[in-house]
């Protein structure tokens, strides 16, 4: 997923010497968290963590996929529920950027099969919840380690599911947008997909008033955003 405006950050490590770096937005995630859980603090660090490695991981799945056909990645960002890997240039092709924006989601689909398999493949509601679970036994013995591969699956099959809507900065709506745009103008493709976009955002918000704050607010921005876009398509950039 892409980010709409710089903000205060902090690089804190670097990977193949690409600087990682947290924005000041990542201190809302500790913020709902506390908000919306009533979880003890071994818990609400793990939860804590679970985000920022999920968002971290999704990150690093577009950064791996872009070296790979030889992008540079000059750094990624890790906010509030939202990630960033900034690319030096652009992939070489259509389908290379195709490529590089799938490659976040299923690396979140991947994430979520190893730790939903270590669960013993619990049954999943409509809501995202899992039924009974059969933990492997490195999981059953250790309350920690098994908190945390719940929460990464939930939060990456999450992540998996959302990153494929077409709504712009997500990674599906630039997917899509780069699909429409081998059979429709661009500017045709950019306003089908912003159109979509808002009805997401829309939706987002609604599931939001029953479900969580996050969602509400992640659902209007991505309203507002693709609303935004789809009055002006020439300034939809590179979301």
């Amino acid at each position: 997923m892409n980010y709409v405006a710089d903000t205060p950050r902090l690089e804190i490590f670097r990977v193949a010497g690409i600087p990682v770096k947290v924005d000041i937005t990542f201190a809302l995630v500790p913020l709902f968290l506390f908000g919306t859980l009533e979880q003890s603090p071994l818990v609400f660090s793990v939860l804590v963590a679970g985000v920022f490695f999920s968002v971290l991981l999704h990150e690093f799945g577009h950064a791996i996929l872009a070296r790979l056909f030889s992008v540079p990645v000059g750094e990624i960002l890790v906010g509030g529920f939202y990630g960033y890997a900034r690319m030096l240039k652009p992939p070489p092709s259509k389908l290379a950027n195709i490529i590089i924006l799938f490659a976040g989601p299923l690396t979140n689909g991947l994430i979520f099969l190893l730790c939903w398999n270590a669960l013993g493949q619990p049954e999943i509601g409509s809501t995202g919840r899992f039924g009974p679970i059969d933990p492997a036994p490195w999981l059953a013995d250790s309350p920690w380690k098994l908190q945390a591969a719940l929460t990464l699956a939930s939060i990456n099959l999450a992540m998996l599911i959302f990153n494929l809507l077409p709504a712009f900065p997500l990674d599906g709506g630039r997917i899509y947008r780069a699909m429409l745009g081998a059979m429709l103008p661009d500017r045709a493709a950019i306003k089908t997909i912003a159109l979509l976009g808002v009805l997401v955002g829309v939706w987002s918000a609604f599931m939001g008033l029953r479900i969580s704050l996050v969602m509400l607010l992640i659902g209007a921005q991505i309203a507002i955003i693709n609303w935004s876009i789809l009055k002006a398509p020439q300034d939809a950039g590179n979301n």
